[in-house]
């Protein structure tokens, strides 16, 4: 019969499905940091998985598959060494979706732009200011002082 009561989070993380779907996403991420490490195309490559004694390295695009498999023989050795000794082979998969994410991370517009304000509109602020209440007058008036400070 099934317990239909109510679980905590804690409960559900000592869950072994859960638990060791954590401490597996932990154990990646190590080893991609570690991968990272010795690759000079850390930001073009990932560690995508390990299963069976085998390493799966996704990469954004043909050219930095092919960089990487004339380096994979110092990688496994190095690997070997440190983390995995049971190592017995690294496959590469190309992943154009790390090319995307990657460009995304080079153009990102910032999310606030500050545009110049012109001396026109400053006088605005300042006409707009004379008859507004003391709180929003002064706050007006520091606005259109940024006019005179970007243009000296």
């Amino acid at each position: 019969m099934r317990d239909h009561r109510p679980q905590t989070p804690a409960h559900l993380l000592d869950d072994s499905t859960l638990g060791n779907i954590q401490q597996r996403a932990v154990a990646l991420a190590k080893l991609n940091e570690a991968v990272k490490q010795h690759l000079n195309c850390a930001e073009h490559c990932r560690v995508s998985n390990y299963r069976q004694q085998t390493l799966i390295i996704e990469v954004s695009s043909a050219n930095w598959s092919m960089r990487l498999n004339f380096e994979r023989n110092t990688l496994m050795t190095k690997l070997r060494e440190k983390l995995l000794p049971q190592l017995k082979q690294i496959e590469i998969k190309v992943n154009p979706n790390l090319a995307v994410d990657l460009e995304r991370k080079q153009h990102k517009v910032p999310d606030i732009i500050r545009k110049p304000i012109t001396e026109k509109a400053a006088g605005y602020l300042l006409y707009t200011a004379q008859s507004a209440p003391d709180k929003v007058k002064a706050r007006l008036e520091r606005i259109a002082a940024l006019a005179k400070r970007r243009q000296s």
